[in-house]
This record gives C-alpha cells, structure tokens and sequence, in this order.
C-alpha cells in the first residue's frame, strides 16, 4: 500500500485486478433470505465513484467540503468515495432525525464545515432538503443519485490530489464536548489503514463486518475503508436491526463469512444478556478470528461473559480482541495480539483510587478492580503517560493521561485553532513535543496500554477518583429489572460532590416498595464497593438515558437534564443537597 499516495488510486488499482470480486454487501435483515441482500463488486463501485465525482463536477470544486447523509446501505460508500473521486471532502454525519438537538448538532456541523452541497438517498432527500431550509442552508444543493444508471465509461478525470489532500472530515461524537470536525488527510489515513490491518491480521480479500453506523470513524475506517484497503469486503447491516434483535448482528457474521467485526463494549454485553440458547443453537462463529472490542471502556466481565456465552457456537477466547483509537488519531491505535486471549490485570480499587496501580493476587480482600489491556500499539506510534498537570512522564505503576505521537495524527480541528492548540502539538516539560493529548486516563506496562477513563469524566467523591463506567457497571448487577439499561453517573455541586446516578430501569413492573428496596439496594452496593458517601438515585425509563450516534453515554447531557428538571423520571431517591441543587436548576429553566 506504500505505493499510494490516495484512497482515490488505491481504489481504481483494486477494482481493476479483481472487478468481479464483491466490495460491498449490505444484509437488511441477516438471516432472512437473499432477497434482503446487495451486493456490489469493485468494478461496479469504482465505476460509481467516478460517475458521481463527474454529476458533481457542475455544482462543487476541488477542495469542497460534502455532507454525507445516508441511510444505512451501500449507497454511503459509493457517496462517500464519489466525493473523493471529484477531489472535495466528504463530511459524514447521520440523517437528521424528529430530535431537535440532533438536527441543531447536524446543522452545527454543516455550518462548521461551509459544506457546499449535500449527498443523500432519494427517499431521504425531501427530509433533507427540509432540514436544509429550517437550517439556515437552503442555497445548499441536496442531491441523490439513486435512480442515474450505473456507467463504466464517463468523462471523469483523476483530481489533483495527494498525501496532504484533506481525505475527509471527522466530527466527533460530542461524548464529552461539543463535536469537533477532525481533519484526517490522506498521509495520516493510509499509514492508520495500514496499522489497522496489521493489528487485526486483516490480510488480502479480507471480510470485515458489522452495525457500525458508516458515518462514525469506527465504521468508517474500521468497518468500511480498512477491507477495501485490502482488496477485501465490506459487510454492513442496520445498527437499527442489531439494537432491536442482536442475534442478527451474529447471523451476518456467521452467513457472509466475516473475519474481523467490530463494536463497543455495550454491544457485547447486549449479545451476552438478549440472545437465546435457541439463537445461538444455529450459530456457527469459528470463522469470527476478531471479535474487536472498542470506541468505550471495555469491560472485563463482558469479555469473560461473552466469550463463555458463545463458546458453545465456535468462538475462540482468542479471537475477543480489545482495543483502542480515537478519531485525532485518524483511528486505530492498539489491539490485543493475535492468538492470545486479552489481558487482565486485577488491582487493589482503593490504590487505583489514588491513581496508583498495585497489582494483587487471588484471593485478595475486596475490594478489587479488573483492568482489560487495549493490547500493543504499532511501531507507528510512539505512546506516552503524562501527568497531565506538571506534563511529566509517569512510572509504569501510576495513572495520567495517553499522550500519542506518529504519522496517523489528524492535522487538527476544522476552523478551530484553540481547540487544535489545546490537543495537538503538545510539549513535555522537557521540551520534547509532537504529541496528542487524547483527554484519556490509562498507563503503560509491559508493552501494555490499559484505558481507565476520560479526564473530563472523572468523578472526584469524597476524595476518591472514581470511574463513572465502573459505577455504572456495578448498579446494573444490583438488580434484574436494571440489568438490560445503561445508567449515566456524575457529580452535583452541593457545595461539595455529590454522586448522582440515573439508571434504566423496567419501573413500571416495579410497585413503590420494590422501587425503594432497588434504590436501597444500589446505594449500599456503591457505599460498600466505592465508598461513595450519599447517593442520589434516580430511575427512568429504557431509552431514556442520552447517547450519542455511536451509543456513547453523554453523561454531561444527563447531568444537564437532570439539574434543570429536563429529565423523564419514574422514581427517584436525593440527598437534601442535590434536591436542593434541582430546585435552583428548575427555577433557572423556568
């Protein structure tokens, strides 16, 4: 792949050793028939993505920026890499939806981005268009190409392009912040591919698959552009589909042969707690050899969970691979090396408080936590733990923050030099620089990358650093009826931290003594397990919690819907402190 300097003349190279050889299977419904499957060989997408790049000649120029919107299918990638093709800079982003702070983000992001047009379906582009005028964009083309004939002959040319054309724009997820256009150019996007692959063992004619929505860089990168790099397949079906019947994600995998499926943790956890004995009876996944585990805090109870519940269909403990990447490092940094199951480290929680990592032995009085390793990064990169406020290296015994350096680093942030200044180009104190400060908490030890948190989400209670995530693993063993939500944990001024949880919870099956002996039964378990102190605890309904597109909790959104009474709540139980707290956040709505 060296020999390229574009995904433009990688692509047109591959398609024309193997035209005939499938690049694109969209499954509607696995498992259903083969009337719900498309398929596109790489003659007939290359051919695609030079007819769109010449529809587009007329409306945009070299160096514009697209918006990508698509519904889940083929027609992204033949979108996405047509932009490509016409030498602009596709933007992907997900359709607007009936929620208003979703279109508001996607308007954010194409104002941001000064797109000039807009790609999507013909079924979605009247939605789109509507969008597009209460958006403030309505002098923005909107344009579908679904019903122009596919030609192998147009009047395309080659666009001036090279390793340091924008490949693409990357906004991010807005998990913890406002979401931020990173710019992924061809030089960082190639050398990210190619670590990709090797990591995953991603060889030539590769299947790569999964629910991975395209317009997230896990997908992307991960799920669409890293098998297309090898000459391989990419298999995409509905996250839709997948959160509705997660045995479906299991049946593409097992009927179109995919080697290598990504997701993040709560995926997994989803197959382990809603797929049946009679689901997993007509499973075959010995050919899943990794079975990629990130883009969240992966979870050592999943994975162990995960790998015994599917064991019985072929899947090898090897082939649970958990990882890390973040889009300012175009994506993939580390994963777990190949053959061998994941490591994990079980350490002293009150120690790991302190962020200090003592390792502890079986039977070691409680309590404890299980750290997963994200596995070895690439020669590519080169990865560092900083004190994030003296900006000094770390021993491998202690926590900071994942400082990274390499040619996969993203330029920066699209129109946003503080932001860029902040993230990229940072120094140690002793002056050594290059570096991106990723926001995460983890250590390095034994050539292993342990991911423990984010910076911005840390929780500090009663002295202690906590982990929202293990929190929220914790309440949701607490309970069955709070077994199949997600939770949201975070802090309330009062004046001094407070913990607050709001968690899922099936609450209408629940009469109020039930409810309170649930509320009882979480504080007691994150007194005794965290030292918490008070805990105000709130139950809601399933679906309630915020995500974000890739399912991410916003935990910062829940904390704001809470505080100004925005939330939907069935049952709660608040100190006098946070209630009091809530009361001044109503009035300030009000």
């Amino acid at each position: 792949m060296s020999e390229h300097k574009t995904f433009v003349d990688l692509l047109q190279e591959r398609a024309a050793a193997h035209p005939q050889r499938p690049a694109l299977i969209f499954d509607a419904d696995p498992g259903q028939g083969d009337a719900a499957v498309r398929t596109v060989l790489w003659g007939d997408l290359a051919a695609r993505a030079r007819q769109i790049a010449t529809l587009l000649a007329g409306t945009i120029r070299p160096g514009d920026r697209v918006l990508v919107l698509n519904e889940p299918g083929t027609a992204f990638a033949e979108n996405f890499l047509g932009v490509q093709h016409a030498g602009a800079i596709p933007v992907p982003a997900p359709l607007p939806d009936g929620y208003r702070r979703q279109r508001e983000r996607l308007a954010g992001i194409a104002h941001n981005a000064q797109v000039a047009a807009v790609v999507t379906d013909g079924t979605a582009l009247g939605a789109v268009r509507e969008w597009a005028a209460e958006s403030g964009l309505s002098d923005v083309p909107c344009l579908a190409f679904d019903d122009v004939p596919p030609v192998r002959t147009t009047t395309w040319q080659r666009p001036a392009v090279d390793g340091s054309t924008i490949a693409f724009l990357q906004y991010t997820s807005g998990s913890t912040s406002d979401p931020k256009g990173v710019v992924v150019d061809y030089a960082s996007l190639l050398p990210n591919l190619r670590a990709f692959n090797e990591i995953l063992g991603g060889t030539e004619g590769v299947r790569v698959g999964g629910w991975l929505p395209m317009y997230h860089d896990f997908g992307l990168i991960g799920q669409l552009l890293a098998p297309l790099t090898q000459g391989g397949c990419s298999v995409g079906m509905s996250a839709t589909t997948f959160l509705k019947r997660p045995a479906t994600w299991l049946r593409l995998i097992d009927r179109h042969d995919i080697q290598i499926s990504p997701a993040p943790n709560f995926a997994y956890d989803l197959c382990t707690r809603r797929i049946t004995d009679e689901q997993i009876a007509g499973l075959d996944l010995s050919r899943w050899k990794r079975a990629v585990n990130g883009s969240e805090p992966v979870q050592a109870a999943t994975l162990a969970a995960f790998s015994s519940r599917f064991a019985a269909a072929g899947l090898r403990p090897e082939a649970v691979c958990p990882g890390y990447g973040l889009a300012e490092i175009t994506l993939s940094v580390s994963g777990a090396t190949i053959g061998r199951p994941p490591v994990v480290l079980t350490v002293d929680a009150e120690q790991l408080e302190r962020h200090i990592v003592t390792t502890v032995a079986a039977g070691h009085p409680e309590p404890v936590r299980e750290l997963v390793s994200s596995g070895e990064s690439t020669p590519d990169f080169d990865i560092r733990i900083v004190d994030p406020a003296t900006r000094l290296p770390q021993p491998p015994d202690r926590i900071g923050e994942i400082w990274l350096r390499g040619t996969s680093v993203a330029r920066g942030y699209w129109a946003n030099p503080a932001a860029t200044g902040e993230v990229f180009g940072n120094e140690l104190a002793d002056g050594e620089g290059g570096f991106l400060r990723t926001g995460d908490l983890g250590l390095l030890r034994d050539g292993q990358l342990y991911v423990t948190g984010r910076i911005k989400e840390l929780l500090i209670v009663n002295g202690r650093n906590l982990y929202p995530h293990d929190i929220e693993v914790a309440v949701r063993t607490v309970d069955e009826s709070l077994s199949r939500g997600v939770g949201a944990a975070f802090t309330a001024e009062v004046p001094h931290e407070e913990l607050v949880v709001v968690q899922e919870c099936r609450v209408r099956s629940l009469d109020p003594a039930a409810r309170a002996a649930v509320v009882t039964a979480i504080r007691q378990v994150l007194s005794r397990e965290f030292g918490t102190g008070p805990v105000s605890v709130v139950l809601v309904r399933p679906g309630t919690v915020p995500r974000t597109t890739s399912g991410k909790i916003q935990r910062g959104l829940a904390r704001m819907l809470f505080l100004t009474g925005a939330l939907s709540v069935e049952h709660e139980q608040l100190t006098d402190g946070v209630r009091a707290v809530r009361r001044a956040g109503d009035r300030v709505r009000a």
